[in-house]
């Protein structure tokens, strides 16, 4: 039993390494969390998006009334906060359906089926 446990232990570590970390991975902290506490969560990062999107909306306005280089770091600064709340959003709802027991072949299927409705009603 103490083998097998420590087998089970290096299984762990290895898959841990081998995670893609280029496609979104559930997070585990709030796995036993309600409904409300994942509403609360997803709130807060959509929040975090709506700030930096204002954000960005204001330095777009004074970067087209006075285009500068410096300027123009400051608004690829600003996108990418933006994008990476964005990025923080899409985690939330992946840990939230891993936590709901949709692994990542089923997320991958609900995935295809919304691209497929998405389709029918010429989104792309």
């Amino acid at each position: 039993m103490v083998r097998r446990i420590g087998e089970l232990e290096e299984e762990k570590k290895r898959l841990r390494n081998d995670i893609d970390m280029t496609k979104p991975q559930p997070c585990t902290r709030f796995r036993h969390a309600d409904n409300v506490e994942w509403l609360a969560k997803l709130v807060e990062e959509t929040n975090e998006v709506i700030q930096e999107a204002y954000a960005v909306s204001q330095l777009e306005r004074t970067n087209s009334a006075a285009s500068c280089e410096a300027m123009n770091e400051v608004l690829q600064d600003a996108r990418r906060r933006r994008a990476m709340e964005l990025t923080d959003v899409i985690t939330v709802c992946v840990s939230w359906l891993d936590a709901d027991g949709w692994d990542e072949e089923a997320r991958g299927e609900l995935q295809k089926e919304v691209n497929e409705k998405n389709k029918v009603r010429n989104y792309f």
